[in-house]
């Protein structure tokens, strides 16, 4: 029953997010339309409108919708499961990454529903590849295949880039390696704030190589995950988790939570990150089952590549946490967590029901696990949510 009620509580905190009432926009307005500047931002409000996003194109008003202008949302926009061409900036080719969406791209807490891109292609999401500032996005009934660099939202970040306050729901999402269900690739100081991927899968395809798969973020190279959380199952063929794939070298995974089911077929997989080489702090592992599907594949102390918070750890992990009746296995055996169940340790400190989902959830999340109450809202039996969101 208590489990039974937990997935209930997960599902309703998801769906919560996407139950506001539809917004409208004057169409025919004259004064909608703004020129780029980052105090008069073009418009979107129609799919037409997101198609123009850093295409070059001159749009109403006789302005070009350039690469490194500023976009504000205006209205829910419903894409109808049309194959999406990702917005990545007027001179790129399709699978490649020759030009970024430079500018900023607000989506003001507006819907947009039913995006599908299919295909083998690099670089794929909304946007494809991106340095600039993503903030505010609401995507939702999202189905989306590609190759390498592939997430919901955005296929790469770049250098400085930044992505705040997003959210994708009900997802489908299916590539060969570097694969996210918010982000493929974070690198070089790029920033993954106060964000959230529920329900749906992360898939790692059968294509050939496929690897470095996370519920929220594919690779994280050199740069930050903050305050995110994931309920999606996550499965490929190595370096798997629930919020990243990779947390490699100078990259911070810090105050975020998965719940879904995670699963290696070969080797390295963990409830918040599959491999780390950087820092792995104050996260909560809360899968169901955690398990590595193959033989062989042994750490240097003969033990399978498997952990509650990481599977393979060569970096800082600190004050970080799992349930207690998490299911772990190796090749379809039980798999004992040994001296490694400890807040520093592979398997971070066990922490029960009631403190996670019960009498002392209310507390317990911003005193013992340290999450930050200016990003995170808490409740006795309850998971905490983001303030950002309703």
């Amino acid at each position: 029953m208590k489990k039974y009620i937990f997935s209930l509580a997960v599902i309703a905190v998801s769906m919560a997010v996407f139950s506001a009432c539809e917004k409208k926009v004057d169409l025919d307005d004259p004064n909608r339309i703004g020129d780029g500047s980052p105090l008069n931002p073009f418009k979107v409000a129609t799919v037409a409108d997101l198609k123009r996003v850093a295409s070059d194109e001159i749009g109403p008003g006789g302005f070009k919708w350039e690469s490194n202008k500023h976009y504000r949302q205006v209205a829910d926009i419903n894409l109808n499961n049309e194959n999406w061409n990702p917005i990545r900036g007027g001179l790129s080719t399709v699978g490649g990454a020759t030009s970024w969406f430079k500018g900023s791209y607000d989506g003001d807490g507006y819907a947009i529903s039913n995006l599908t891109i299919t295909g083998e292609n690099n670089y794929v999401g909304l946007f494809g590849n991106t340095d600039g500032v993503i903030r505010n996005v609401r995507l939702s009934n999202v189905r989306v295949s590609g190759k390498q660099h592939v997430g919901c939202l955005v296929g790469f970040l770049w250098t400085g880039g930044t992505i705040e306050h997003c959210s994708v729901n009900n997802i489908e999402i299916y590539a060969n390696s570097y694969l996210g269900g918010l982000v493929g690739s974070v690198y070089n100081n790029a920033t993954v704030n106060d964000c959230m991927v529920t329900n749906g899968t992360v898939t790692g395809t059968l294509n050939g190589v496929y690897y470095l798969i996370g519920g929220v973020v594919g690779e994280n190279v050199n740069g930050t995950i903050k305050n995110c959380y994931a309920t999606v199952d996550v499965s490929g063929q190595q370096k798997v988790g629930g919020i990243t794939g990779h947390n490699g070298s100078n990259g911070t995974v810090q105050y975020c939570y998965a719940t879904g089911n995670i699963t290696s077929m070969v080797i390295e997989v963990g409830g918040i990150a599959g491999t780390n080489v950087g820092k792995i702090l104050n996260c909560v592992a809360l899968s169901g089952q955690i398990r590595k599907t193959s033989a062989g594949h042994l750490n240097v102390n003969n033990r399978p590549v498997i952990g509650r918070i990481v599977g393979s750890n060569t970096g800082t992990i600190s004050n970080n946490y799992a349930r207690s009746d998490m299911a772990l296995t190796a090749n379809a055996v039980a798999f004992t967590l040994g001296a490694e169940a400890s807040l520093a340790g592979v398997h971070g400190a066990t922490v029960y029901e009631t403190d996670y989902y019960g009498a002392n959830s209310g507390t317990w999340w911003s005193g013992t696990a340290g999450f930050p109450a200016s990003e995170w809202s808490f409740g006795a039996d309850k998971l905490p949510w983001l303030t950002t969101f309703e």
